[in-house]
């Protein structure tokens, strides 16, 4: 995803997701997408097993979590480890069922980080506001995995999955990480679409269930402040 557009006009009838596919076929293309990879999973190792570990999560859902966690660890080398092959090696018709299965399993560690802290909401009384730094690590993980889900559902769907907005006069750009990061985070803080009209219904589903996590976050981190200062 390079940050750079092409320098030679696009030829007729090219979109933006197209130039953005034919940036991520060179080897640069594929190292970025190989650190994304990286990226993802580390996160979301490090925020997990720090959340367990640092008390954050507490009783019986941290031990739910810890047996999650290194079971899911295990699968997400495996996926990530055959993820890599298949983009150095350009296997297109494995890397499409990879990438579902391995963000797919990105979202669902979202979505048991969130359930960690919302059942535990209650147990944080009196520990201040620095007590809520696991919230804020949830919150950035969740718009890190969502937009590397909107550039994957971007270069996929027919057509792409979003309308990249253009100057008068002037060819819409090439995305990059920078924009979808732009869009995950404005769906994530104002619940709403951003300057990009979204086209793809799937994608569409996947932003709602963003909204619903954030919201729930919103509520854990009400709720956690009332107890931390009391």
């Amino acid at each position: 995803m390079s940050p750079h557009a092409p320098s030679e006009p696009a030829p007729a009838g090219e979109t933006p997701q197209d130039r953005l596919r034919a940036q991520l076929e060179t080897h640069r293309g594929r190292a970025v997408t190989i650190g994304a990879i990286l990226v993802v999973w580390l996160v979301d190792f490090v925020l997990s097993h720090r959340l367990v570990d640092s008390g954050g999560v507490t009783g019986a859902p941290q031990a739910a979590m810890r047996i999650f966690e290194d079971a899911s660890t295990v699968l997400f080398v495996i996926v990530s480890v055959l993820l890599i092959a298949a983009v150095i090696g350009r296997w297109h018709r494995w890397m499409a069922p990879l990438v579902v299965v391995y963000l797919g399993f990105s979202v669902v560690q979202v979505m048991v980080n969130v359930g960690g802290l919302l059942v535990t909401a209650h147990l944080q009384d009196g520990v201040g506001l620095t007590g809520l730094w696991d919230v804020g690590a949830v919150y950035i993980m969740s718009v890190i995995v969502f937009a590397f889900i909107y550039a994957s559902m971007d270069v996929t769907v027919p057509g792409g999955a979003f309308v990249w907005p253009a100057r008068d006069g002037q060819e819409p750009p090439t995305p990059n990480l920078i924009d979808y990061l732009f869009i995950s985070l404005n769906t994530n803080s104002t619940y709403g679409p951003t300057s990009e009209a979204v086209m793809s219904r799937r994608t569409k589903m996947i932003m709602a269930l963003q909204v619903i996590m954030a919201i729930v976050m919103l509520a854990v981190l009400i709720a956690r402040s009332v107890v931390a200062t009391t």
